[in-house]
């Protein structure tokens, strides 16, 4: 269904991490600025801003009228809802004009305690279609945030099907995983992306095992680390799929990054809205590049590109490539120069860094400060010489291309763009003059929105001996609007006689109409605090709504193969001491779900279907397949499959997956709500914020994963399509996944990790080791949760019913769990083990 939109500027948005990127951020013509304070957002590395801060932070942006949008886009645990809380009342004092949100629980809070501070759905949140940016609405969100994985014509559908703003990522670095379902940094160190502690873990170097051997890759090892996002070129057409605000990535990066992306992307986007093409000159992109640059491609805006989206030799920003070694003699270099320089100004100067890329980041390469530079008879070949020298085997340097890493000059003269404290939007001022010889002269000086200030001079106004007091001596006076918010708009003159107007006057009343302007403004930025119990009230809501229940615990164990669902099945039959509640069904070919349901049919064992957890406009055929087949339930992934269902068949029952992020007893309120039955809660969870959940919710309604092979990686990008094809996507890559076992090994540690593949060919790398919380069964069964997961992922048939007997046997009190984890080789966890922030 299209629904009608009311044309709305397109906004563009920079990153700052700290106050230079502000400020260049702001001399450079962003229309807003996105940053995040010292507590709760995904950039946990950066400098950021204290809450102590934000007032002077929010006041410099809106002196410059541009917005201030707070990035609050991590989970919230219980134990932190009071601190976030407060953190939203300072917001709002601050005069903040959005924060970005990941955590639902969190946006209905805010949505409670300062309804009129904006909510701004994460890319976190995971949103890939209208059911989506909809539910995201009726939350109390005013824009979306969508998924960078988005093409413009899914885009376009999104912003056709749904009414609330859509907000894309048009420049900088890309996560190789879905943002908010990236468990990565967690399985393997402890910390959580979703909790800004990102550590980057697709950056590093991996082999590609498959069928059990290594595959030769060449120069081609860092196989989950994208090229980054470069969408200047696609301005136009994403303005025209309805795009309202572009975001360029970065609060990591220095204000030089910020300087150059910001007025770039600023011309693009006036130039399409003025109907010009956007042309950038060779100095525009190479101070792109230059400014941070893995390489860059147009990401995913114009469909999956597997043979682009990752070299592959590289995992960091190597700046602008200048060219190939052809020669070294006596420690000079001889370099081909890039056809792409060729017939323009070559890049390098005296004073520049350079690097030969040796295809070892993870060494120290050669390279160091040019300090001469000479022209060669042949014109594509120019000499180099390095301060201090080079030694390098000449044999491993030819034909090694030579990036320019460092330049002096770029910095220079981005540094230079904000030097001075420049207003680059100005708000039109319009103004109106009365007076009558021997009276007074009042003046009102009028906004755009209508905000309005007066100002009297008692005078009186005298007869103009000489020459009148004329419009031009208006313009003049009261244009002199300097470094404020403001430029002159229309001046109104209701001026009887000719009179006579002192300049000296006219210069004081004006600066008192812009200072009264100013103050209005601050004032009315101000977001009220509508509740100051607003979580008091949430988590009354949250006890009342659960009535106590005592359940039987029970297994409900999911399986990815239909030989693993017969061996549950088998288990089942002869197992005395506990019972199965339900048996998860999560195949990478959905064809194969109706022999799955038929089986656990025939057993007399509920069975669910798990949907993808991604689900993209043109993708709902996989949800109507799954449904078709009649399962007793769904476990399902997404708020959009949440949605599909409930419409399209309400008998079914609804188990909500630990992919919807709940972690805190607001949200998991929230999804039950919204017609789950049950839900697993998000695996960023350690013992202690598991266990605060469950005190605050309803116990009989969580399901906890008990065993599991962490999923790490969710990804559009596809590690077989890749390497093991010549195809750009789905369609002509010859689909390898059917016939090959893929898994990536760490080269430091030896672990080989398994990559998945779902029906709508997105990837997922697991851990190779599997988590359990066996030890923590026996109190969870104290606390009356019933429902305890056990993932399979490649284990045999043996192995199944071994795994099975063994949290069987915790279940039934015949073992506490202590050394099964041991017997197993499993990790003794439940989610995080570290993560949570020292609150202030």
């Amino acid at each position: 269904m299209q629904v009608a939109k009311a044309p709305r500027k397109p906004e563009l948005l920079a990153p700052a991490g700290d106050w230079d990127c502000l400020r260049a951020a702001a001399a450079n013509g962003a229309d807003a600025v996105y940053f995040g304070l010292d507590q709760f957002n995904a950039r946990h590395r950066a400098t950021n801003f204290t809450l102590a801060e934000l007032p002077k932070v929010v006041a410099f942006l809106h002196s410059h009228n541009i917005r201030a949008f707070v990035a609050f886009n991590i989970l919230i645990f219980s134990e932190e809802l009071k601190e976030a809380e407060r953190y939203l009342q300072e917001i709002a004092r601050a005069g903040v004009d959005a924060v970005i949100v990941q955590d639902l629980g969190l946006a209905k809070l805010a949505r409670l305690a300062v309804p009129e501070l904006e909510i701004h759905a994460s890319t976190q949140m995971t949103i890939a279609d209208s059911r989506g940016a909809t539910f995201a609405e009726e939350l109390g969100a005013t824009q979306v945030v969508l998924a960078r994985e988005m093409s413009i014509e899914q885009i376009a559908k999104t912003s056709e099907e749904s009414a609330i703003p859509l907000e894309v990522f048009v420049h900088g670095a890309l996560c190789v995983a879905y943002s908010g379902q990236c468990l990565t940094s967690e399985a393997l160190g402890g910390r959580s992306a979703n909790r800004g502690q990102c550590a980057q873990a697709c950056r590093m170097p991996y082999e590609l095992i498959v069928d059990g051997k290594q595959a030769n890759l060449g120069d081609r090892a860092y196989l989950l680390s994208p090229q980054d996002l470069a969408g200047h070129d696609q301005i136009a057409e994403l303005i025209k799929a309805g795009v309202t605000c572009f975001k360029i990535e970065g609060r990591l990066k220095g204000a030089s990054y910020v300087a150059a992306t910001t007025r770039l992307y600023r011309e693009a986007i006036d130039c399409a809205m003025e109907g010009r093409p956007f042309e950038p000159d060779k100095i525009q992109l190479n101070d792109l590049t230059m400014a941070f640059s893995r390489g860059f491609t147009p990401g995913f805006l114009h469909g999956n590109n597997h043979q682009k989206l990752v070299r592959g030799r590289f995992p960091k920003s190597r700046g602008l490539l200048l060219g190939r070694i052809f020669d070294i003699k006596a420690g000079t270099l001889f370099l081909k120069i890039d056809k792409e320089h060729l017939g323009h100004s070559f890049p390098l100067q005296i004073g520049d860094g350079i690097v030969i890329d040796l295809a070892k980041p993870e060494e120290k390469e050669p390279g160091g400060r040019v300090v001469e530079i000479q022209k060669t008879r042949i014109s594509d070949l120019v000499e180099i010489r390095l301060h201090g020298g080079i030694e390098v085997n000449k044999q491993d340097i030819l034909d090694a291309p030579v990036w320019k890493t460092d330049d002096p000059d770029f910095r220079k003269r981005m540094e230079s763009s904000f030097a001075r404290d420049l207003v680059v939007h100005r708000t039109p001022l319009n103004f109106k003059l009365d007076c009558k010889i021997n009276e007074s002269l009042k003046i009102e000086a009028i906004c755009k929105n209508g905000t309005a200030a007066k100002a009297i001079w008692e005078g009186p106004v005298l007869q103009a001996n000489q020459r009148p007091f004329e419009l031009s001596d208006a313009k003049e006076y009261l244009g002199r609007l300097g470094n404020t918010p403001f430029s002159l708009g229309t001046i109104e003159l209701n001026i009887q006689g000719n009179a006579m107007i002192p300049p000296a006057v006219l210069n004081k009343l004006r600066r008192e109409l812009v200072d009264q302007l100013i103050e209005t403004r601050k004032i009315k930025q101000i977001r009220p605090i509508a509740s100051t119990n607003a979580l008091e009230q949430l988590r009354e809501k949250c006890k009342s709504s659960y009535p106590l229940q005592s359940k039987s615990p029970s297994l409900v164990p999911l399986v990815r193969n239909h030989g693993q669902l017969d061996a549950v099945l088998a288990w089942a039959k002869n197992s005395q001491a506990t019972k199965l509640s339900m048996i998860h069904c999560d195949f990478e070919d959905t064809k194969l779900y109706k022999e799955a349901v038929h089986k656990a049919n025939m057993a007399g064992i509920p069975v669910s279907l798990a949907t993808m957890r991604i689900i993209k406009p043109g993708e709902d055929g996989f949800l109507a397949q799954v449904i078709k087949y009649k399962p007793d339930a769904l476990l399902i992934r997404s708020i959009s499959a949440l949605r599909f269902a409930k419409q399209n068949d309400s008998s079914l029952k609804l188990i909500g997956d630990w992919s919807l992020n709940c972690v805190n007893e607001i949200s998991t309120r929230m999804m039950l709500d919204e017609g789950l039955e049950r839900i697993a809660p998000g695996n960023d969870l350690n013992w202690e914020q598991l266990k605060q959940l469950v005190i605050r919710s309803e116990p009989g309604a969580l399901e906890i994963g008990a065993h599991l092979h962490m999923p790490m990686f969710h990804m559009e990008h596809c590690v077989f399509a890749a390497f093991l094809s010549e195809g750009k996507d789905h369609r002509d890559c010859g689909r390898p996944c059917e016939t090959h076992k893929v898994s990536l090994r760490d080269r430091t540690t030896g672990s080989e990790f398994p990559v998945g593949v779902d029906s709508g060919c997105r990837n997922t790398v697991y851990n190779s080791v599997p988590q359990s919380a066996a030890e923590y069964l026996k109190r969870l069964i104290e606390m009356n949760v019933a429902y305890f997961r056990i993932e399979f992922l490649r284990e045999s048939n043996l192995e199944v019913q071994k795994i099975l007997d063994g949290y069987s046997s915790v279940l039934s009190g015949q073992n506490d769990g202590r050394n099964l984890w041991q017997n197993l080789k499993a990790n003794n966890q439940v989610g995080l083990t570290r993560g949570t922030f020292n609150l202030l």
